[in-house]
């Protein structure tokens, strides 16, 4: 019996074996590879950036914003920026939404800390601060000329004597007796 079930469990062995080797079409023929290709190039699990946009149209959220600062923080850049309607600071960091959407896109460093710009994206809108320009001086009136007030001095044991005003040459700065 035994024997017999050795041979039996050799037969079907030879049988599997022999199915194995005799290549069926598949019933549905496999894409080529370069069919996959968007798989890995455009991943669902990485965000995607916008296009820039050439010529923006309307206004846009980074029209009252301006750029206060630019520093990075445990390897991540931030920028601060100010409202100018609302005098409202907040801070933006690369490829983080802030409390209002906003999400540094791209650094531009200037040839001055001044000159830098940052691209700033909410939502499906990109667009670009920059530090404030400075306004111009307002003409101010002419500063007035002060002079010292001449006090008497008081004479005292304890206290060199005072010298006079006129001693002192214009624009001299009295030192103390030697």
């Amino acid at each position: 019996m035994k024997l017999f079930l050795l041979g039996a469990c050799s037969l079907a062995g030879s049988l599997v074996a022999q199915d194995s080797t005799v290549k069926l079409p598949p019933p549905v023929a496999f894409p080529e590879l370069n069919h996959y290709a968007p798989l890995w190039e455009r991943s669902l699990f990485t965000t995607r950036d916008l296009p820039s946009p050439d010529a923006p149209a309307g206004p846009l959220f980074t029209d009252t914003l301006s750029l206060v600062g630019v520093y990075e923080v445990d390897g991540q850049v931030v920028a601060v920026l100010v409202d100018r309607t609302t005098s409202l600071i907040s801070e933006a960091r690369l490829n983080t939404d802030n409390e209002n959407g906003i999400k540094i896109r791209k650094v531009t460093p200037g040839a001055t800390m001044d000159k830098t710009r940052v691209q700033l994206q909410k939502g499906d809108q990109a667009g670009w601060v920059s530090f404030a320009e400075a306004p111009p001086p307002t003409p101010t009136a002419p500063a007035l000329q002060t002079r010292p007030a001449i006090v008497p001095a008081l004479s005292s044991p304890l206290l060199p004597p005072a010298q006079t005003p006129a001693a002192t040459p214009k624009g001299d700065v009295p030192l103390p007796p030697p």
